[in-house]
């Protein structure tokens, strides 16, 4: 890995940036990023303009990269990988796109990397029927896959999505979730997008069912790391680095692992961080602070880069398998460059 690390084995910097790692995939990204643009239900200007401010602000498009990176990487051929790939990678964008702007009907969201919401700028009604059109052009992409197989994840994956969301909403200011519940709503509201995509990608090169396994793997586990991530710096973040305000989802009673780690002491820290969110004093900025400065000072934060530290282990490891190639690097290095932004 072409990373400087501390004597823990945590990065301290990465050596390189995000576009250096997705250049193996440059020529695909434009690709996807014109098929993106491009209406596939419905073409009045209207539609139009509004997805055009859907996917205005872009987004770093990891998933897709991580569905070319992961075709290229199980590619046995010479030559371009195939069409269907690019539709992968496309699809998993889509799907990603429609969960985040039913996200922000569901949490009231005004902005989105510094963009106006669709829910902001016109209603919920039409955000959510927004939201609706891209899982419909996502349907017509799996259609033009023509793989029974890759249909089937797909299903499961748009089911965890639903299964994680509906998960959150009813563990809201519960303070005595287990772990294995937060990996679990992890996996469903994160990591299955992620898995499928990249193990989708060796199924249409006709992989074996080991390869095919080993990318699962890598998908689910750098999912998982993603999302702990995310968590972290919801906690350690500020209002510009993050687009929001720091502690925002503990403000909504969302338990995260920071937090977890706390509540899980039995000590008058994790006693009093129990009582901020039962109380639902985190609701307020008084209350919100406190809990936060709790969480910061009794070990929330390092138990969380641990966790993740112990993914982004498990996302190197499913790599071996794996013939070397700067498409193999650029899937390993991701892993650093997501982990390295605990920092």
């Amino acid at each position: 890995m072409n990373i400087s690390q501390t004597s823990l084995g945590q990065p301290i910097v990465p050596s390189y940036e995000l576009a250096q790692l997705l250049e193996p995939v440059q020529t695909e990204l434009e690709l996807v990023e014109e098929w993106l643009r491009s209406n596939l239900v419905d073409n009045s200007p209207f539609i139009s303009e509004l997805l055009n401010q859907v996917f205005k602000a872009g987004g770093k498009r990891i998933r897709p990269a991580l569905c070319l990176l992961s075709a290229k990487a199980t590619h046995s051929g010479t030559g371009d990988i195939s069409r269907l790939q690019i539709i992968l990678a496309v699809l998993t964008e889509l799907i990603h796109t429609a969960s985040l702007v039913h996200d922000d009907v569901i949490d009231g969201s005004t902005t989105r990397r510094g963009q106006e919401t669709i829910n902001r700028k016109w209603n919920d009604k039409l955000a959510v029927l927004i939201g609706d059109l891209l899982f419909a052009q996502a349907s017509v992409c799996l259609s033009r896959l023509m793989n029974p197989e890759v249909v089937g994840i797909f299903g499961q994956v748009i089911g965890d999505l639903c299964a994680g969301e509906i998960r959150q909403m009813r563990q809201q200011f519960i303070a005595t979730l287990e772990l294995d519940s937060y990996i679990q709503k992890s996996i469903w509201k994160t990591a299955s997008l992620f898995a499928g995509g990249c193990h989708s990608a060796p199924i249409l090169n006709h992989c074996s069912q080991t390869v095919i396994g080993s990318l699962k793997e890598y998908g689910l586990a750098l999912g998982i790391c993603f999302q702990i991530v995310d968590d972290l710096l919801d906690i350690t973040g500020d209002a510009n680095q993050l687009g929001k305000p720091a502690g925002r989802d503990l403000a909504h009673g969302i338990v995260t692992a920071p937090a977890l780690f706390v509540l899980q002491q039995k000590s008058s820290a994790s006693q009093k961080l129990h009582e901020l969110i039962q109380t639902r004093a985190v609701c307020t900025s008084d209350g919100i602070a406190e809990a936060l400065n709790i969480v910061r000072q009794n070990g929330g934060v390092e138990a969380t880069i641990s966790l993740a530290r112990q993914y982004a282990d498990k996302a190197h490891k499913s790599l071996s398998i794996l013939p070397p190639s700067n498409y193999k690097d650029s899937l390993d290095n991701l892993v650093e460059w997501l982990f390295a932004r605990t920092n």
